[in-house]
């Protein structure tokens, strides 16, 4: 005798294992989504003929121009922090070493968590640069009719 709309309890059973696998997947994904891992921001590499002192100086100069606040700055360590007080916050590192043909800054730097792309420090450079006398810009004029 069949009973209509009757499941045996062992396919009730198997349902119940079925939606509570699908149900951890569901959350194992969920979950995975939640959590990044933090890489280390990419970092722009400049070669400047001027020495070390002077890459250091004109870096906390053209950031200061710019707003940012110098958080941190030591001279002998080639190391200097800065922020900008904005939603979110910037942040930038520079790191300046003697290098065989002048010096090498080393820039990163984040926008709140978001780490910056090595493209969003042309600008910056390239004021350096300037102030340096070794930018584009710096040159001897070029007269063209």
């Amino acid at each position: 005798m069949t009973l209509v709309g009757y499941t045996p309890r062992y396919e009730r059973g198997m349902r119940w294992v079925v939606r509570g696998l699908v149900m951890l997947l569901m959350l194992g994904g969920l979950s995975a989504c939640a959590t990044t891992t933090s890489l280390p921001p990419p970092e722009r590499l400049e070669h400047f003929n001027a020495p070390p002192e002077q890459v250091m100086q004109a870096t906390m100069a053209t950031l200061a121009e710019r707003g940012f606040v110098i958080v941190y700055g030591d001279r002998a360590l080639g190391e200097l922090r800065a922020s900008y007080a904005a939603r979110p916050e910037w942040r930038v590192e520079a790191h300046v070493t003697q290098d065989s043909r002048g010096s090498e800054l080393n820039l990163r730097g984040w926008q709140g968590r978001a780490a910056l792309g090595v493209g969003d420090f042309d600008r910056l450079v390239t004021a350096i640069a300037e102030r340096l006398g070794e930018g584009p810009l710096s040159g001897p004029a070029v007269l063209t009719p």
